[in-house]
C-alpha cells in the first residue's frame, strides 16, 4: 500500500515505521498537509501527539479535520488521531485527571476481523484525553476502564485506536490490531 503517515509530533515515529514495514510510506508533519495531494494514497494515517492536544489547539489541526470529514480515503487515527476523528464527528473530548499509561485490557464492544487470531486483548496506553460515548456515525469495537478505545465507521473506510498498537508488540495485541487493519482496508 502507498500510505501516508501524518506525523502530529509523535515520539513513536520509529516503532510506527516498523508497523508498516513493506509499504510504501511518505511521512508529513501535520502542520504541512497542504503540500501534498492525499488523492495519491491507498491510505492515511494520523499519528498520536506527545505535546499539543486537541482542545485549545483546533485550529492547528484544521486540515486533519478537514480530511477526515471530506476524504474517501482510508484513514487510521492513533490516540491523537483518534481524538481528532472522534473531534470531528461532534464527540466531546474529556480530560483525565492523570495521563494514562502502560498496558491495559481491552473490553471487546463488537466482534470484528481486526481482532481475529489474538492471544490476548492487552495493548500499551499513553494519554490524557478520553471519549466516553462512540461518535453516531460508528461502531464501538472495544473500550477500556477509561473509555471508548476503538471505533469504525459505519459505511467509510474510517478506523480510530486511542491505544498505541506500535508499542510493546512482544507484550501486546497493538501491533496485531493494527495489521489485521491493515489487511481488512486492503481487501475492500
Amino acid at each position: 500500500m502507498n500510505i501516508l503517515l501524518i506525523d502530529n509530533g509523535t515520539s513513536r515515529l520509529t516503532k510506527l515505521y516498523d508497523l508498516l514495514k513493506g509499504n510504501k510510506t511518505t511521512t508529513i508533519e501535520f502542520g504541512k498537509i497542504n503540500s501534498i495531494n492525499i488523492e495519491n494514497f491507498d491510505l492515511i494515517i494520523l499519528s498520536g501527539s506527545k505535546h499539543i492536544s486537541v482542545i485549545g489547539n483546533e485550529h492547528l489541526y484544521k486540515n486533519e479535520i478537514d480530511i477526515i470529514k471530506n476524504t474517501n480515503k482510508p484513514i487510521i487515527g492513533i490516540c491523537l488521531g483518534f481524538e481528532l476523528i472522534g473531534y470531528a464527528y461532534g464527540v466531546e473530548l474529556l480530560k483525565m485527571e492523570k495521563k494514562e499509561k502502560g498496558i491495559i485490557k481491552l473490553l471487546v464492544s463488537e466482534p470484528n476481523s481486526i481482532f481475529s487470531g489474538l492471544p490476548n486483548f492487552q495493548v500499551y496506553e499513553a494519554h490524557r484525553w478520553v471519549i466516553k460515548k462512540t461518535p453516531d456515525d460508528f461502531i464501538e469495537l472495544a473500550r477500556s476502564k477509561d473509555g471508548v478505545e476503538a471505533i469504525k465507521h459505519k459505511s467509510r473506510k474510517l478506523y480510530g485506536f486511542q491505544f498505541h498498537p506500535e508499542m510493546f508488540v512482544e507484550k501486546t495485541c497493538g501491533d496485531e490490531i493494527f495489521k489485521n487493519t491493515l489487511e481488512v482496508l486492503n481487501k475492500n
